[in-house]
């Protein structure tokens, strides 16, 4: 047999063997979308942006999101001294609460009425991040100012907003406006929550915000006797790839820990750009609307479980920009030319101007884009009931076949080569598992490993399979049960979440409400 002939067998193989791997499974119904309204609680959020605020809480409403996080910024507040003007709190608030989603309101930002700035030594810093006032704290005046500010908020909003987050990123220059130090910080959330409980006693207090997870800052702003006055520490996470944040979770559960045992973590900011040509944290090639989509799941379910977040807010929904509109860069060198504007392998911000590309809606005809349909996919099917259980999923997942995921298997490893799984389970019993690939997200993922998995101490009645970038469900064999571990076999693995539930706990509709896109796998 020529050669030519053996690669053209070879291919009709492949063909096929993908086709048995992907298995073709019954298509019983798709997820059936339910708005933030019908549901009770979630750890799903999202941060809604910054224009036409009415409108787009309709379409957090229609995503079925139970949080949004929003600034009240401080100058835009007070651009006159003692003369506040709430507007910019009051019509996101009422527009969050009438779409039944709750809002947890950041107090932020320094004040050039009483502070100057202290500007960033790098001039590129500069240019992209601007120059922002010097945080109170470093000034006596400043600081009794800042805190008439939280006061005169606090009481306007009592009555509708029970969550508070103390500034946005202070261990960022650029957000806190002076060289980072978690003291100075851990004394402002002292003394900014002690002002936010005289006026609102029960007010539930996030501190942190943190800019990336940062366990040494988190521990040395707690160490401010801060602990027993906040409930929740916050980060924020921009990686090219979500799973990386799980590296710092112990580090980050040790500090809470070690201050006290209440705290719990939330995950308030993260996102990842669909286009290249972004404003803000950019990633790193391939970019995708399906790459979005793919990294959105992963990163809710990294959160959730690995990180164990009891809050997972994506940012976000819109922002508006000019794609025309380009950053000035006086320092670029000759090669730049060449090459485009250089950044890191972070993929840290390239500009700060144009287009945010990490939003579910396109600019500027607010058109869902299909990281929208996946996050609604996965707010309808996975809510509040659902709760973390400890899972070996390195002992749980042999992979059968590698599909197009070349170098994976049973003598691979190492990250990010081995699948992952995140397990649930809600106060019926019912089981939920998510499990994917690691690997940097890809457009089109046509041929899937398959993999076989094994679930201790757990039944399964009728299992689906579902793919939450289109809403299918799909029937699943019931597993083969040995000596109380439920196996299945042959499953298709891929570089985003696949899920595994129980039919009964699964709301179903015959109609599609996810658009066809020829670059979501077929199942």
């Amino acid at each position: 047999m020529c050669t030519t002939t053996l690669h053209r067998v070879a291919r009709v193989l492949t063909l096929i063997l993908g086709c048995q791997a992907a298995g073709h499974a019954e298509t019983l119904g798709y997820l059936n979308p339910r708005t933030s309204r019908a549901i009770a609680a979630s750890p799903w959020g999202i941060q809604a942006g910054d224009n036409e605020r009415v409108a787009l809480f309709e379409r957090a409403g229609e995503l079925g999101v139970k949080w949004t996080r929003f600034l009240a910024v401080w100058p835009v507040i007070e651009k006159e001294k003692g003369r506040y003007d709430f507007s910019s709190v009051d019509e996101p608030v009422d527009a969050a609460r009438a779409q039944g989603i709750t809002p947890f309101v950041c107090l932020s930002n320094g004040n050039k009425l009483y502070s100057a700035a202290i500007p960033n030594p790098d001039p590129n810093w500069r240019l992209i991040y601007g120059v922002k006032p010097a945080p109170p704290i470093l000034d006596e005046a400043a600081m009794a100012a800042w805190l008439r500010y939280v006061d005169a908020v606090v009481s306007h909003a009592k009555d509708r907003v029970t969550h508070w987050e103390i500034w946005n990123e202070a261990n960022h220059y650029a957000y806190w406006g002076a060289p980072p130090s978690a003291a100075d910080y851990g004394r402002l959330v002292r003394l900014t929550a002690a002002r936010i409980r005289t006026v609102q006693p029960d007010a539930v207090i996030i501190a942190g915000a943190l800019a990336g997870l940062d366990p040494k800052f988190i521990a040395g702003f707690l160490a401010e006797d801060t602990a027993h006055a906040v409930d929740i520490v916050s980060f924020h996470n921009y990686a090219n790839i979500p799973e990386a944040r799980i590296y710092f979770a112990d580090d980050t559960w040790a500090a809470l820990r070690a201050h006290h045992p209440r705290l719990q973590l939330w995950q308030g900011e993260c996102g990842y750009g669909s286009a290249s040509s972004t404003k803000d944290f950019r990633g790193s090639s391939p970019w995708g609307e399906m790459v979005q989509a793919k990294w959105l799941l992963r990163q809710a379910f990294v959160d959730t479980y690995f990180m164990r977040a009891s809050l997972s807010n994506y940012f976000k929904l819109f922002d508006g920009g000019d794609r025309a509109e380009r950053q000035a860069r006086p320092e670029l060198k000759p090669v730049d030319a060449i090459l485009g504007f250089p950044a890191e392998a972070t993929g840290r911000r390239v500009r700060g101007v144009g287009v945010n590309e990490k939003c579910l809606l396109s600019n500027p005809d607010l058109t869902p884009k299909p990281a929208f349909h996946a996050y609604k996919n996965l707010t309808a099917l996975m809510d509040g009931r659902y709760q973390p259980v400890d899972f070996d999923g390195r002992k749980a997942v042999t992979v059968t076949a590698p599909g197009q995921f070349a170098g994976i298997g049973e003598a691979d490893d190492a990250y990010p080569s081995i699948p992952l799984v995140a397990a649930y389970r809600n106060a019926a019993g019912a089981t939920l598992l998510a499990y994917w690939l690691p690997w940097q997200p890809q457009e089109y993922t046509p041929r899937p490993a398959t993999i076989t998995l094994r679930v201790p101490g757990a039944h399964f009645t009728e299992p689906v399979l579902v793919n939450l970038l289109d809403g299918s469900v799909h029937a699943l064999a019931t597993p083969r049960d040995e000596n109380g571990m439920a196996i299945f076999t042959g499953l298709p693995l891929f570089d985003f979440p696949l899920v595994i539930s129980e039919r009964a706990q699964t709301a179903l509709s015959p109609q599609r409400s996810t658009p066809g896109n020829d670059a979501i796998p077929q199942l």
